[in-house]
This record gives structure tokens, sequence and C-alpha cells, in this order.
């Protein structure tokens, strides 16, 4: 038997059982079987809110306007401690670890805005002294930047 005869004859297969299933489903349809289906209850199914109302009801008897809210307090708090326990805090070593990370940069960052402070209070005491060449080292600044802005926008060509 060759391969096109063996696939022709799995197709031919495959058609049949999908024939037979849904002549079992029809069947299944006509009442035969009770799978998936259960008796409608006649109301809306309640909400949560609901159901907790009725519960502290059943508790208590009546609902208090004046203690439900120290209740919601009291279920906050409860919930924050059960979260709290869910927690996994680090150890000693990885809180020694990162605590010395975070003092290390903001040395270093402490550092270098002062550096940066200390350039720029020269520059404007300059500025004050000499007007001229505070203003000259501003153009030829603000020329560079035009000609790296140039040289950027324009790949195929070259500015120097």
């Amino acid at each position: 038997m060759s391969a096109k005869n063996k696939q022709s004859n799995l197709i031919v297969d495959d058609v049949e059982d999908l024939e037979n299933d849904t002549v079992e489903d029809e069947n299944e349809d006509e009442g035969t079987s009770t799978r998936g289906l259960t008796a409608p209850k006649g109301r809306a199914t309640p909400g949560r809110r609901t159901q907790e109302v009725e519960e502290v009801k059943a508790e208590t008897g009546i609902v208090s306007s004046v203690t439900s809210p120290f209740r919601s307090i009291g279920e906050y708090w409860e919930g924050v401690r059960s979260e709290m326990q869910k927690v996994v805090w680090p150890t000693r070593e990885e809180t020694q670890r990162l605590a010395t990370i975070v003092l290390v940069v903001t040395i270093i960052s402490s550092i270098v805005l002062g550096v940066l402070s200390l350039i720029f209070s020269a520059i404007i005491a300059a500025g004050l002294n000499s007007p001229l060449i505070v203003f000259g080292a501003i153009f030829l600044l603000a020329v560079v930047a035009f000609g790296f802005y140039l040289r950027s926008s324009n790949r195929g060509s070259t500015l120097f």
C-alpha cells in the first residue's frame, strides 16, 4: 500500500470518527445525559459584601453603624499583620551589604556634585570679573555643539 493510500484512509477514518461523535452529541442533547446541567436557583447569587454583612448580622443580630467603622479598622490591621507575615526579610549580611552600597553611592555622588558646583562657581566668578571671556567660551561651546549636531544629522557628509 502506498503512502498516499494510507494518508487517504487515515482521513476517511477521522471523518467517520467525527460523524460518530456528532451523532453521540445529538443523543446527549435529547435528554439522555444531564452532564453540566443544574437546576436554576430562582434568585441572584449574592455578592461578597452582602455575604459579609449577613455574617455580621448572624453574629451580632444587627449591623451597627457605630461599630462598623471600628470593625473595618480591625480588619485592615488584621490584613496588614497577615501580609507582614508573608514578607521575606533580608538577612543581616544582606542588609549590611546593601547599606554599604547605598552609602558608597551617596558619597560618590555628593563628591561629583560638589566638584561640578565648584566648577560652575568658578565659571560664574570669572564671568562676573570679565564677561567677554565667558561670552567667548559660551559662543565657542555653542559652535562646537552645532557642529556635532550637523555631523550627526548628516551621516553621509563630514563637517571637518
